[in-house]
Formats: structure tokens, sequence, C-alpha cells
């Protein structure tokens, strides 16, 4: 079966912006700032921050009485005020306004396009400027064949996204992950014959510790050094070089799991929102849910794998059970009950088996797993087992 949808990727390159350019940055932070007041001002009136396409109703008389640039460009001008507000909502210190600071503006892909070895942007109409990039390079060669979804410029780079058709294919077998503190947990199903062909258990304890080491430094670094300037950059450097080893840890792993399954079509949870469901957990169940890059790992699987990349719901996962339907309780974190099976199986290999299960329902035909022959050769391997 053929997927065909797009993924977006970027290329980054130095640049030296004319003075037409450098007037229009400097227009737009303006804007953006006149946008983001705005944005403020209808939040107080109506309770809450309104749409790109709201603001622009409001600002677009004073947008074209103001500048004579393409109407196209007020587009981005909304979408990045809104986006300053929501983020100034959200992660404001002691800060009365939001401030627009940076000068950089988002171009639709109506604004540019590709002549030669340059992009082209449309200021005014009729009227262009051109940023040379580097067409020997190797990314630019590749992906210069497809269409432009955007372009960042600020005032020493410009960024082109590219929207490229992905045509991956699923693989000749479903692996089902579910991604832990300390592990991630694998079930392979060939969907060929609906056989469970393999369990296993991958442990990232390494990342956990890394990240424990890291908060523990960082509180010493609170606690001990007293000149804010320098504790600031102390701190600044202790994220730097954890995001680093981070970063690198998940590319091992990443790459060990897809050299290792080359074939298979890894089916992951859809987690957007999940650091929310801990709201009415423990602290120290937030604190190791905020640590773990779980996006960012499934990001690395997706690129690196050439095979397609199933994401399922995972609501029930871990409350329904995969064998019968029954209800699964947790009389212990590892623990899940099954009421109707009577089995007490380890939470999160159990929890692969849905997963991999509801990949296969995406992307070809589910079976009831009692009724396979290899339930009961692999039973075991799912089964909790107490520590003595």
């Amino acid at each position: 079966m053929e997927i065909f949808r797009f993924q977006t990727f970027s290329m980054v390159a130095l640049y030296e912006p004319s003075p037409v350019l450098m007037e229009y940055l400097y227009d737009m932070k303006n804007a953006i700032h006149e946008g983001v007041m705005n944005a403020e001002e209808l939040r107080i009136i109506n309770g809450k921050i309104p749409s790109p396409i709201d603001l622009r109703k409001e600002i677009k008389p004073w947008f074209d009485s103001t500048y004579d640039y393409a109407r196209h460009h007020i587009n981005p001008v909304c979408r990045s005020s809104i986006a300053i507000l929501r983020s100034f909502r959200k992660n404001r210190k002691k800060k009365k306004e939001p401030e627009v600071k940076k000068l950089s503006m988002r171009l639709d892909s109506e604004l540019v396009k590709i002549v030669d070895s340059t992009i082209r942007i449309t200021i005014k109409p009729g009227e262009y400027e051109y940023i040379p990039v580097n067409s020997s390079n190797k990314k630019w060669i590749y992906y210069s064949k497809y269409k432009i979804s955007e372009v960042l410029i600020t005032d020493n780079i410009v960024s082109i996204s590219f929207s490229i058709p992905d045509k991956k294919t699923y693989g000749n077998s479903i692996i089902g992950a579910d991604l832990n503190f300390n592990t991630i947990d694998l079930t392979t199903i060939n969907p060929a014959d609906n056989q469970i062909t393999n369990v296993d258990t991958v442990h990232v304890k390494n990342i956990a510790k890394i990240q424990n080491s890291f908060s523990r430094r960082r509180q010493k670094l609170q606690k001990h050094v007293r000149n804010p300037a320098k504790r600031s950059r102390k701190l600044k450097q202790a994220r730097g070089r954890q995001r680093k080893i981070i970063k690198d840890a998940m590319h091992k792993t990443s790459a060990k799991l897809v050299k290792d399954n080359p074939e298979a079509s890894f089916v992951f949870e859809d987690l957007k929102g999940i650091r929310k469901s801990g709201d009415d957990k423990g602290k120290k169940f937030r604190t190791y849910l905020n640590r773990w890059p779980y996006y960012q790992f499934q990001k690395m699987v997706e690129y690196k794998s050439e095979r397609k990349i199933v994401y399922i719901n995972p609501r029930g996962t871990s409350s329904e059970c995969p064998v019968c339907g029954g209800k699964l309780k947790h009389p212990r974190w590892k623990i899940s009950r099954c009421t109707n099976c009577g089995q007490d199986y380890n939470r999160d290999r159990i929890a692969s088996l849905a997963i991999a299960l509801r990949g296969l329902d995406l992307c070809g035909e589910p079976f009831p797993v009692s009724a396979s022959a290899s339930w009961q050769s692999m039973k075991d391997e799912y089964l909790y087992i107490g520590h003595t």
C-alpha cells in the first residue's frame, strides 16, 4: 500500500541583506508589534486570544494605509503576532506586555519563487528582492525540485522550507512501540499471517540518568552561585550540554532501532498533550514526563526509517486488554490486571501489543489475538513477573 503525503524539510544559509530588505524587516517588526497590541485588546474584550483571521480583519485598514507592500504580507504578520501573544500569555515572567525583539519574517509561498540560483521575494507589486543561495549545495540540488512552503528571513540568515512528497510504503512487519521513562517496549507482528513474531524491551535508563544528573547540577548552581549574571550563564551552559548529550543518546538509540528493523513500520502513540495528562499525578511523575523528549525521539525514528511510520490514538491502550477486550486495572504501576483474562500482564509490554494492533488496524486487517497460534507461544513474554 502506497502513502502519498507531504513532509517539510528545511535548509539554512547565511546572506547579506540589502538596504531594501532591512527596511522591510524593520517595517514588519513594527507591523507585528502593532498586531500584538491589537490582538491583546481583542483578547481583553472577548476573553480569548483571537485567530490570525480575526486579527487580519482588525488591522488590515491600518496595514494598507501605512505600507504599500504586497497584500499577502499581512498574513504572516498576523500569524506571528498571535504566536508571540500566545507565548507571552503562557510564559511571561514579570513582563507587562509582549515584546517583538527580532528582525525576522516568515513569508508564504505566494511571496517567494526560485529563479535560477536565487530566492525571489515579492516586496511590493512588481518589485522584487533576490537572495542568492549556494546552488552546489547537495540539499539545494535535491530540494529545489519541489515546492517552497515557507521562507524565514532575518537580518543574517534565510531558512527555506520545502514540501516534499513522501511515498514511503508500509513495511513487511508492524512494530508497536510503547515509550516509557526507562524502557521502550516493542511488539512485532507479521501482517501476512497475523503472527506475533517478537517481543522485546530496549532499556533507555541512561537518558533518565543524564536528565537527573543535570537536574542536580542545576540545583547546586542555583544554590551556591550567588552572582546573578554568572549563575544565569552557568545554567545556560548546563542546559546546552544536557540537550547535546540527550540528543546524542537518542540518535544512537533510534539509529540502532531502525538498523535492527529496516523493513518494519513502527507504530507510535500520538502523544500530543501528554504533559497535560500528568497534572493530576505526583510531582515526580510530572517531572519525568516533562523531561523525556518523546516527540523528538519519534521524529528521529521517522526520518531515519525507510518505511511508513504510523501514529495512533493512545486513549485506552493501558485500560483495555488487547487480548480479550476486558477492563485492565493497575494494582501496581508495572502491573496490568485483566478482570476477564484473570492474568497479570507487564503493563508496558501489553501496551506495546495494544499499540501494534491499532497500527495493524490502520494499515492492514485487525485480528483476534486470543485466536492467533502465536499468542500461546508468546504469552509468557507479556506476563508480569514479580521480583523476589
